[in-house]
Parts: structure tokens; C-alpha cells; sequence
């Protein structure tokens, strides 16, 4: 298979994974922005994590701005590959297209060569996926209380509902539109990155606490946009 784009071996999560790039990625999508302002903004728009998604560290050269004590070097980031193959789809373009692909050839020989790596990748992806199964079934409990507390009976519209505003917080879409933009069917959860899932845990264990506050559901879907939104500053400042 022909390399487009490297792959190097960086350590995330404790464990030693391949991994790509960011500013290589960059230039291969043509991006047409500076690569500081593309990757910042795709880290908050979809949730990445750090340590998890990806890696920053500062340049070992110095960078072009100058600063009080010395030159300020660049900070550069190391992707994981799911993050590398996320990253290319959302670009929307053929050389989006191509490096998606390719990675997803990528992962195909991993899993030939080294199928032992690429299983602690998926049980980093299953303890995600795992995570968010019990908090969906303790939310699911709480919403029937509360509503039991109000004299309401409980549908299972009601349930629906609620995971349906979890996702629009989460990917800034309702789940349909996300699904359809991406040519996609099925269960929504499987698509989600193991960084998706852990944000989308810590919107379920959030929404339990203010189901048991009693809080309608517009209440709780702008305090949780909220809530996501300072969750996911901390986490890349």
C-alpha cells in the first residue's frame, strides 16, 4: 500500500499506539486555514480529548513569534488514527475522501500485523461504549421517577426524546442529520469515538443529577449545552 500520509508510534493512554501527524493531515487535506486555528477549532467542535484523541508538545524548533525571554515554539499535535479518519471525513473534500480511506486501509493492515495493538485501540473503545450503556440505563430510571414524582406516565417517546437532546448537545446536530451527513445507518452509538463516548457518559451522569432536581427538559438541555461547553474548555486549556 502506497503511504500518503506517515505513520508514527506515540504513546496515549499508557498504551503505544500508531498515530499520525496533525500538520502533516493539514496539508494533505488542503485545508486552506492556518493550522493552529483548524486544529484548535476541530478539537472543540467534536470533543476530542487530549491523551485519549490525541497529544500536543512543543516544537523543537522555534517558532516565527517572538515573545518577552525568547521565541515562543509552536505547539504540535500527534492524532490518533480514528481521530486522523474523523478529521478527513468532516473536511468534506476529495483529499478528505482519499486520506479517510487510507486510513481505514491502515487500520485493515494493523489488524493484520499487529492484531495485539489494535485490540487494546477497540477495548479503549468498548470500556467507552460500556460506560455510557449504564449511565443511559440509570438516566432512563431517574426520568421515570421524576415524572412519577409529577403524576406523569412515562412513554417510551419519553426516552427517545431524552437521547436525542443528548446527542444534539453533543454533536451540535440532531442525531438524524448527523447520521445522513456522514451516509450512515444504524445505532448512532457505534459510530462515536471513544472521546464522543466519554463525553457523551459525562452528559448522561449530568442530566441524572438535574432529572432528580426536577428540571424540565428545556431547562436541562441549555444547562447542559452549557455544562459541555466549560467541560470541553477545561479540558484543552
Amino acid at each position: 500500500m502506497k503511504e500518503l500520509i506517515n505513520l508514527q508510534l506515540a504513546e496515549m493512554a499508557g498504551n503505544q499506539i500508531h498515530a499520525v501527524d496533525a500538520r502533516e493531515l493539514h496539508t494533505f487535506l488542503e485545508v486552506g486555514r492556518d493550522f493552529s486555528t483548524w486544529v484548535k477549532d476541530r478539537v472543540e467542535q467534536y470533543g476530542f480529548v487530549e491523551n485519549i484523541d490525541y497529544i500536543k508538545f512543543d516544537s523543537p524548533k522555534p517558532g516565527n513569534q517572538k515573545q518577552r525571554g525568547g521565541d515562543r515554539r509552536r505547539q504540535e499535535y500527534t492524532l490518533s488514527i480514528d481521530m486522523a479518519k474523523e478529521l478527513s471525513m468532516v473536511e468534506n473534500n476529495e483529499q478528505g475522501r482519499i486520506a479517510r480511506r487510507y486510513f481505514i486501509d491502515c487500520e485493515k493492515c494493523l489488524i493484520a500485523i499487529a492484531p495485539e495493538q489494535h485490540q487494546i485501540s477497540v477495548n479503549g473503545w468498548r470500556k467507552a461504549r460500556i460506560e455510557t450503556r449504564d449511565y443511559q440505563k440509570i438516566m432512563a430510571a431517574a426520568l421515570n421517577l421524576s415524572r412519577a414524582r409529577q403524576g406523569k406516565y412515562t412513554k417510551a417517546t419519553h426516552y427517545t426524546n431524552e437521547a436525542n437532546m443528548l446527542y444534539g448537545v453533543l454533536l451540535g446536530t440532531t442525531a438524524k442529520k448527523w447520521m445522513t451527513s456522514k451516509g450512515l445507518t444504524g445505532e448512532l452509538r457505534k459510530y462515536l469515538t471513544a472521546a464522543q463516548l466519554v463525553n457523551l457518559a459525562y452528559l448522561e451522569r449530568t442530566n441524572v443529577a438535574l432529572i432528580e432536581l426536577d428540571m424540565s427538559y428545556q431547562q436541562r438541555k441549555e444547562k447542559l449545552t452549557e455544562l459541555l461547553n466549560r467541560h470541553l474548555l477545561e479540558m484543552v486549556s
